[in-house]
């Protein structure tokens, strides 16, 4: 999902070098995963439903607070009534913004499973974040967004490097407002099992409900956004190595 914090990337030098260099590098590994995926037996998939709740709070000119709540739902027999808790999660994260070109941050979750599970858990996690993005020609945005987590899953810890890259287009509506459609992909590497073992492909559309543009405000006040999205998830050392899910985020900016 598109960070909904908004900043631009000078047109060339070493910026546009670094982003081209990550994009590079997550293709390479998407190919290799996908290829062992291809040649392995296959296995089960899950069909899951994400909703969440996201709230943004501007406490000064370049800091705001970042609230989140989501959890998802093991669909079964195709009917979402039938659906199971599988895992709820909670976060509190502060974002700092030093210039137009960089977000930082830096939070706190509470991960565990919800309802009938058959592999329970609980875990606190802190994490770290950089985002870099670039306008690109034709009005498109690049954003690079790099993930550490450092995690406490039932007591052990590991850490987990996550980095996406998401391309989007901001579309002008009637009356002011805005429908973003996008496309991401996304790798991580786990220590628990010392490789890359988790990629994500997602396409959504994100849609403004009040008047304002999105993606040129860098704090945005007074705006709520839907995003509904499409994702594929596959993992290599899971019982269940691929998921198929639908995810809807309501979110709040004050």
């Amino acid at each position: 999902m598109p960070v909904n914090a908004s900043f631009f990337c000078s047109g060339s030098g070493r910026c546009a070098r670094l982003t081209v260099t990550r994009i590079s590098i997550l293709a390479v590994f998407l190919l290799l995963i996908g290829s062992q995926g291809a040649t392995a037996q296959e296995p089960t998939t899950r069909k899951e439903f994400w909703p969440e709740i996201d709230v943004y709070i501007t406490v000064k000119p370049r800091v705001r607070l970042y609230l989140t709540g989501t959890v998802s739902k093991s669909v079964e027999d195709g009917e979402l009534r039938n659906a199971q808790g599988y895992e709820g999660q909670i976060g509190v994260h502060v974002d700092y913004i030093p210039n137009k070109h960089v977000i930082l941050r830096t939070g706190y979750r509470y991960g565990t499973s919800v309802g009938s599970n058959s592999e329970p858990f609980k875990e606190h996690r802190l994490l770290t974040e950089q985002t870099l993005r670039q306008l690109l020609p034709g009005d498109l945005l690049l954003s690079d967004r790099n993930r550490e987590d450092f995690r406490f899953l039932n007591g052990d810890f590991s850490f987990r490097y996550r980095n996406r890259v998401t391309l989007e287009r901001e579309v002008h509506l009637f009356k002011g407002r805005t429908i973003t459609p996008y496309v991401s992909g996304e790798i991580f590497y786990d220590t628990r099992y010392n490789t890359w073992n988790r990629n994500r492909f997602a396409v959504g559309v994100q849609q403004s409900l009040l008047r304002g543009p999105l993606r040129k405000m860098l704090l945005p006040k007074r705006q709520v956004t839907v995003d509904l999205y499409y994702m594929r998830q596959n993992d290599s050392r899971s019982d269940t190595q691929h998921v198929n899910a639908i995810g809807a985020a309501l979110t709040f900016y004050f």
